[in-house]
């Protein structure tokens, strides 16, 4: 995995796909994170792109339960 040359400013709505952050070895281990944090497996249905593309998405599909 490649990290950025120069600090690279995230907020909760960066978009972590379009802009590269993530990749997809690095999309199955953000999954996996969640998914520890949360404290539960994530279901199929809830992990799509735009429910993992911001922090924010996240939040709201994951933690707030959107």
């Amino acid at each position: 995995m490649e990290l950025h040359d120069e600090p690279v400013e995230v907020n909760d709505d960066t978009d972590l796909i379009e802009s590269g952050l993530v990749s997809s070895l690095q999309f199955v281990s953000m999954v996996v994170e969640i998914e520890k944090i949360h404290g539960m497996p994530l279901a199929p249905g809830d992990i799509t792109i735009n429910s993992m593309r911001s922090i924010r998405a996240v939040d709201d599909k994951i933690f707030q339960g959107q």
